[in-house]
């Protein structure tokens, strides 16, 4: 038996010595820079990102800074650090998303997971036309309605304070209830009401944090979702005193039961005075009958609710922070709000059409954007058929630059942050700078709006681009027109706004309270 055990143990240490061997020397990646034990083994990788809670990120900033533009982060995987290569990789529309990578969402069911491009575009087309420019205006009424709920749970505050009780406003979680309350109005047959608690739903903003955490474990081990929802609810609670995980599996149910609505219903929604984006996947012709199954409409149910929540949340919360924290640009905001419309209309909203028109609430709104990143990572693409290539920036004339040649295959990917925050770019680039975007000469101008990639680019880019816009337009350019002069910051510094962990969101401390204001 001992014989046994020991020729096993021998047998698996070979195995990985000759692993090892191979990615370090023979690979098609072996001359990539990096550190060696990122190019052995993905259990580096596992450690920063699961271990250390979402730092891979900053680690792959780290190695850039050792290495040069170009470093290979994983056995298989190229990270690359050059705002000129971004479109080289993102605009290419055939090309896939890493598998392994975007199975932290699940199982890739969903279209935002989905790795073949072809695929990828049918089943994007059969919800694309709810997203376009022309629906998303039409349905501004909703947007705005959402947004008069929230100034009323503001201006309650306000007379709160006014009635001698000491009033804070969590402006993060409302912003986050703002969203999903949209989204989930737009998309899915039950709409949420979160705008409409007393606390703002503080307990599924946790959840939104805690799942994003969770997604990076099933990334490393994709049994982890599985396991989870087939163990007990007793036993969970056991383990979890704080609650957290049932929390996380109660909202799993309720997306499960919005999925299982479209089915039963066939893309007609009783609640629904017109189909929602999930109806319209279902009842689409673009795609088969495999395609709308349970799980598939679990998976894009998930994908819609979660990806329209925590983005547009945490941008909102940037934007609140910024402009409060600086007099000058709450000023130069103010006036420009003022003079949008006359005072006889303020308790009017403004609709985006004359929003959309005042250049320096946009350049906040551009600013929000590119420090509060929906997604702050890195976005892997593979080229499926044909090698690719990168030349490294000639350090001097003298020295020419060196080529890179990655086999079909390859994973490849850049950061946002790292194009939001090059310095060469946006010069001064983690502070809050709206007059960057009005008075830059435009050449400059031009370099910025290419580099400036909250959205992603080309048919892998986010679906929700024109909805995100209105959202942010109608809500920040309403609510600083009412309240702008009388928010003030409460307990809250850039620390509650600060990137601390990449859950493929970014998500700051978790002793953040966020943004909270008071309204006088």
């Amino acid at each position: 038996m001992n014989m046994i055990f020991l020729l096993a143990v021998s047998i698996g240490i070979s195995i990985c010595t000759a692993l090892a061997i191979y990615r370090l020397f023979f690979s098609p990646l072996a001359g990539i820079p990096g550190p060696k034990i990122a190019a052995i083994t993905a259990w580096y990788e596992f450690y920063w990102d699961c271990v250390q809670q979402g730092h891979y990120l900053f680690k792959i900033g780290q190695m850039h800074q050792k290495y040069g533009p170009i470093v290979r982060i994983n056995p298989w995987e190229v990270h690359i650090q050059d705002p000129s290569y971004w479109d080289t990789i993102y605009t290419n529309n055939k090309i896939d998303k890493d598998a392994w990578f975007y199975r932290a969402f699940g199982d890739n069911r969903g279209t935002v997971g989905t790795g073949p491009w072809d695929l990828h575009r049918r089943r994007r087309a059969a919800m694309a036309k709810f997203f376009s420019a022309a629906n998303v205006a039409r349905l501004e009424p909703k947007v705005l309605a959402r947004v008069q709920k929230l100034l009323d749970r503001v201006e309650e505050g306000r007379q709160c304070l006014r009635s001698g009780d000491f009033a804070v406003l969590p402006i993060s979680h409302a912003f986050r209830c703002f969203a999903t309350d949209v989204i989930s109005d737009y998309a899915a047959p039950h709409t949420r009401d979160f705008l409409s608690t007393p606390d703002f739903s503080a307990t599924f903003n946790q959840v939104l944090r805690d799942f994003s955490e969770i997604m990076l474990w099933h990334r490393h081990f994709p049994v982890v979702f599985p396991i989870l929802g087939a163990m007990p609810r007793w036993l969970i609670s056991m383990m979890d005193p704080t609650g957290a995980q049932i929390a996380v599996l109660d909202n799993q149910a309720s997306l499960l039961k919005q999925a299982q609505t479209v089915i039963a219903t066939k893309g007609n929604p009783p609640e629904k005075s017109l189909p929602t984006v999930l109806d319209a996947i279902y009842t689409s012709d673009v795609i088969g009958p495999e395609e709308k199954t349970l799980p598939r409409m679990m998976a894009e149910t998930q994908a819609l609710l979660g990806a329209g929540t925590e983005t547009t949340g945490n941008t909102l919360s940037n934007f609140v922070y910024h402009v409060l924290s600086n007099k000058s640009i709450l000023d130069k905001l103010m006036t420009e709000l003022e003079e949008a419309s006359p005072k006889s209309q303020s308790s009017d909203l403004l609709d985006s059409r004359t929003l959309e028109k005042l250049p320096y609430l946009q350049a906040c709104i551009r600013e929000a954007l590119r420090l509060g990143m929906g997604v702050v990572g890195r976005l892997p693409r593979i080229n499926p058929i044909a090698p690719m290539t990168y030349a490294t920036p000639s350090p001097s004339e003298s020295t020419p630059p060196k080529t890179y040649t990655f086999p079909p295959g390859t994973v490849l990917s850049m950061s946002i942050i790292d194009m939001h925050l090059n310095s060469d770019i946006f010069p001064d680039p983690r502070t809050f700078r709206p007059e960057r975007w009005i008075d830059s000469p435009e050449p400059h101008l031009r370099q910025m709006e290419k580099c400036f990639v909250p959205f992603g680019k080309g048919t892998r880019g986010c679906l929700g681009i024109e909805l995100a816009k209105e959202e942010l337009t109608l809500m920040t350019g309403n609510l600083f027109r009412r309240f702008g002069r009388h928010m003030e910051l409460f307990g809250t510094s850039g620390r509650d706004v600060s990137i601390v962990h990449d859950y493929f969101a970014p998500f700051g401390p978790k002793d953040s309270k966020g943004v909270r204001v008071v309204v006088r």
